[in-house]
């Protein structure tokens, strides 16, 4: 059975494969410089593809949540930091969708707009002043940190010098997006895994930021959206790209395995890999926890979409259940390539190998708070019945 591509998806699914080649020439550059090349930025304007979330009228691919799952998965099968950019920079307009919506014109006006940012709050301060927000402190892990026009920040709330609680026992907390040019970016970006990404660190101090540019964090409403991207929980919305990353390089890993299994010939035996049975038994099993993760994340992005379109609640059972498919999804594909690295066999070590850089790049996803293994706590509490214990299922 072949499935169905919605037609609104053609054009920004053949702009990957039309991008394949550069992407995999810039790849190598991209890690070393650590941080995407200029041309894959580039060509990822050219092409439409940062604004896949935009609405036509915008110039946009019009695409709904589910829908940029397979576009991020295809290009994380190309390469995993370069996905993960798009995935972080592409979603920017579901942070507009919780600004002003003479904000959201302003900001995505600009046809070369990106905002990514953290929304981690312990390391940013903001201070209520006339007419907005002094935000000072730094955005941490800020992914596309050298080709972004905004970064956005969360931030605690201060109030007399001390920070501001809310009702809950929790500090209250408020979300800015800052003009890039405002920020410092920080050379921190020293890591094993997707080092493309460079997600370096922001700083800035004592900067106003507009109240129209700011929102209510962790759980802000939109004044004029409607439907689902008004409906599902931020957080909930952002969960399902970054796992498809997770796939997308999960595939890449099976793919450089099925080539490189034609050819080599392992040490101490005759045959082919492609021959040994151990070797059929890991890239099976691989296959199938791929397989099982994309059709769960699928699943349960689309039934969280159709849930947002019908102005159905999200309760903590609901974000739990999104969340748990993101978390295992990502770790499926972490499991995948675990099998795919030791059915390689030495060659898997060596750099110049994609399954080297596979491994890498899939255990450094799935450390992302939003997907470490630290979330299935807060979902078991919530099958369980009990408080989710965290601000953010």
């Amino acid at each position: 059975m072949v499935e169905s591509v919605p037609e609104r998806l053609h054009g920004p699914l053949d702009g990957v494969a039309r991008l394949a080649p550069l992407i995999r020439e810039h790849a190598e550059r991209s890690e070393r410089e650590s941080q995407l090349a200029t041309e894959v930025v580039e060509a990822f304007h050219e092409a439409g593809l940062f604004r896949v979330l935009l609405p036509l009228e915008m110039k946009g691919s019009g695409l709904t949540i589910p829908e940029t799952l397979r576009v991020y998965e295809a290009v994380a099968r190309i390469d995993g930091s370069c996905g993960w950019n798009l995935a972080i920079c592409a979603d920017g307009p579901v942070f507009g969708h919780f600004l002003p919506h003479a904000t959201y014109d302003e900001i995505f006006g600009d046809p070369r707009a990106l905002i990514g940012g953290s929304l981690n709050p312990m390391s940013t301060r903001a201070v209520r002043c006339d007419g907005g927000w002094r935000f000072s402190g730094k955005a941490t892990f800020v992914s596309g940190s050298a080709q972004l026009t905004w970064v956005m920040s969360s931030g605690i709330v201060f109030r007399d010098g001390a920070p501001e609680m809310g009702s809950n026992g929790i500090p209250v907390m408020r979300s800015g997006v800052l003009p890039k040019r405002v920020c410092t970016v920080l050379d921190t970006w020293s890591v094993s895994g997707m080092r493309g990404t460079g997600s370096n660190d922001c700083a800035f101090e004592d900067v106003f930021v507009p109240d129209a540019f700011t929102f209510d964090w962790p759980d802000p409403r939109s004044s004029w959206q409607r439907g689902a991207f008004a409906a599902v929980p931020l957080v909930t919305q952002l969960g399902g790209g970054l796992a498809s990353v997770a796939l997308g390089i999960a595939q890449h890993a099976i793919d450089a395995l099925v080539e490189l299994a034609t050819t080599k010939v392992p040490a101490a035996t005759r045959a082919t890999l492609c021959e040994r049975p151990l070797a059929q038994i890991q890239v099976a099993q691989a296959e199938g926890l791929l397989q099982a993760g994309r059709a769960y994340l699928w699943s349960a992005n689309e039934e969280a979409w159709r849930r947002g379109e019908a102005g159905a609640p999200f309760g903590a059972p609901e974000r739990a259940a999104a969340r748990l498919a993101s978390v295992t999804a990502a770790k499926l594909a972490a499991q995948a390539v675990d099998l795919v690295y030791d059915a390689a066999g030495a060659t898997s070590i060596q750099k110049s190998s994609p399954i080297e850089r596979c491994w890498r790049d899939v255990h450094a996803v799935t450390q992302h708070v939003i997907l470490s293994t630290g979330r299935f706590e807060i979902v078991g509490r919530v099958l369980f019945g009990l408080d989710p214990g965290a601000p953010i299922i």
